[in-house]
């Protein structure tokens, strides 16, 4: 009976949470008949190239383009690694991020997602663990910059005036108190 009361507070404790999740997208309109779906495309696969992203996949249907996650060097990272291998003998805790870029051709233009992966690595005599977080990078981040900049590239490469706008959604998952 006891384990169906715990169980019970379990579930009850769950059922009332909620997470709210703030995903950044950078809108970049373009007039219907300025470009080509194809060169358009074939310009944001060769920009994300170039910025040492590797393409995972390309729908040309859909007019989706996603990379792969590509690490990012930051100095806190180092500095928090650094500070873990000093502070303690017995475990260490790495950090590191990756960022993942998608891009879709919308009626209007296309939107670029920048994706940041923050990753934890504990490691012990007694074994280790980690922890992976998706999240979306903000606009005056290292990862939020280099989006920016990647839409840049393409709009140059294409002749088109940057008039890109930087969208903040948020989302709630679950139900509310």
């Amino acid at each position: 009976m006891k384990r169906i009361t715990v169980l019970g507070l379990i579930v009850l404790v769950v059922m009332g949470c909620t997470t709210t999740i703030t995903t950044r997208i950078i809108n970049q309109p373009i007039s219907k008949d300025t470009i080509e779906r194809q060169k358009l495309l074939d310009t944001i696969g060769f920009v994300l190239i170039e910025n040492g992203f590797d393409i995972k996949m390309v729908n040309e249907s859909f007019g989706i383009v996603n990379t792969e996650w590509r690490t990012v060097e930051s100095g806190a990272d180092t500095a928090l690694n650094i500070l873990s291998i000093l502070g303690s003998s017995s475990s260490t805790t790495t950090h590191s991020r990756a960022i993942m870029i998608q891009v879709q051709i919308t009626e209007n233009g296309y939107k670029l997602t920048p994706k940041l992966k923050r990753i934890s690595r504990t490691r012990s005599a007694f074994g280790g663990s980690s922890d992976d977080r998706i999240d979306y990078p903000t606009k005056d981040s290292h990862e939020g910059k280099l989006a920016v900049k990647i839409v840049e590239e393409i709009n140059e490469k294409l002749d088109i005036v940057s008039t890109y706008i930087w969208e903040e959604k948020t989302i709630t998952i679950g139900e509310e108190s």
